[in-house]
């Protein structure tokens, strides 16, 4: 079995995948010394490779490493129990109550350097577009629909990774932890897109300062900007029209773009953007929504073309990220609700979506159950070799 894992780590260029056992072997151990019977590492790494293989839940988890060869185990770091003979993987229970401790911030960032060192650096063909949007984890809500596990998180639009994830606190909103997921990335050169909570000021002074551009939609809750960008004479400016059919609807979708005035003072606005969205569907229904908008980008830098790509683009995050969660792990489902397991469990899904694409896999689904079928597998994902 191992001769079959060392010929296949590697990427397209020949080179070896990052070896994710480096990195999680950062995360601190929040137990006692005193009667720890296996590894901090080996958990976390036989969790992300029963995840990776489709696990859902801590049963799950616990029956893929029960299940697991030995020579899969020793390359997972499991113990050798001198008693019987063999390796013996943790049951469901210990990691379980050990993911419930274990420090979040730590274990995204072993992610979040694994995808970076195995992603390499990004294409040089355009700007690299990340789009910024959070997601709360359904099933850790209370009785009443109030509080739930709410985590942020940065996408790239070129190739589906996630890049960073934090935890937002539910007593503060979005907008007061974007500096720290920012933080984690080199965002030189980079374009940011988020939903109108973050067209603030100081969300955007902070892009700015990182050397960053942002493509941002305004709503009317921005009383004075969304009045001064409705004024300006929309009806003058010839629209790029794109149309696309499927999915039982036609959407004829439409851009129209401006100079931004003088009187306009919002920090580093160039161009406003006026994005027109009809859609009709095979029962007849039609529906028809207006967003206005806002980039630091100059014509130059960016037109119609590009900047009605990047606002549609954005929402591939809740497409391949948070609907494929809620799908395919059925993450909205799950009753994880103690210490950190919901957060880490969500890190985990994000570690095996990365590990997927990185790999080539453009059907997760697909990907899930190929990876599902061999022990190896999901070794070979994450790196991870004699």
């Amino acid at each position: 079995m191992l001769d079959r894992l060392a010929p296949v780590v590697v990427d397209a260029a020949g080179d070896r995948v990052a070896d994710l056992r480096e990195f999680v072997a950062k995360v601190p151990d929040p137990r006692r010394r005193r009667g720890v019977r296996h590894s901090l590492v080996s958990i976390l790494l036989l969790a992300a490779s029963a995840v990776a293989a489709g696990a859902r839940s801590f049963t799950a988890i616990g029956e893929w490493a029960a299940d697991a060869p030995q020579q899969v185990l020793a390359l997972l770091g499991v113990r050798h129990d001198p008693r019987q003979g063999r390796r013996r993987a943790p049951d469901e229970a210990t990691m379980r109550r050990t993911l419930q401790r274990v420090d979040g911030d730590a274990v995204d960032a072993a992610i979040t350097t694994w995808t970076q060192a195995r992603r390499g650096r990004p294409s040089p063909d355009g700007p690299v577009v990340i789009a910024m949007d959070g997601k709360t984890v359904r099933g850790t809500r209370g009785p009443d629909g109030s509080g739930g596990v709410h985590l942020l998180t940065a996408f790239c639009h070129s190739d589906s990774l996630v890049l960073a994830q934090v935890l937002v606190d539910t007593k503060v909103n979005e907008t007061k932890r974007s500096a720290a997921l920012l933080d984690q990335l080199d965002l030189t050169g980079a374009i940011i897109t988020a939903d109108a909570m973050h067209t603030i000021r100081a969300t955007v002074t902070d892009l700015l300062r990182r050397g960053a551009d942002y493509v941002l939609p305004v709503k009317q809750n921005q009383h004075l900007l969304y009045a001064q960008l409705d004024a300006l004479p929309w009806h003058d400016v010839p629209a790029l029209t794109t149309v696309d059919t499927g999915h039982g609807r036609r959407e004829r979708r439409t851009i129209q773009v401006l100079p931004i005035p003088e009187d306009v003072t919002f920090p580093g606005a160039a161009q406003a953007f006026l994005v027109e969205r009809y859609v009709t569907h095979n029962t007849g229904k039609r529906t028809a929504m207006a967003v206005l908008g806002i980039t630091s980008l100059t014509n130059d830098q960016a037109g119609p073309a590009e900047l009605a790509t990047w606002t549609r683009g954005h929402w591939d995050i809740e497409n391949k990220l948070h609907w494929t969660r809620d799908v395919l792990y059925t993450e909205d489902a799950s009753r994880v609700r103690t210490g950190t397991a919901p957060r880490v469990m969500a890190s985990l899904r994000n570690l095996a979506l990365n590990a997927l694409r990185l790999a080539g896999h453009t059907r997760i689904a697909t990907g899930l159950r190929h990876t599902s079928r061999d022990f190896t597998r999901p070794l070979t994902l994450l790196g991870i070799h004699p």
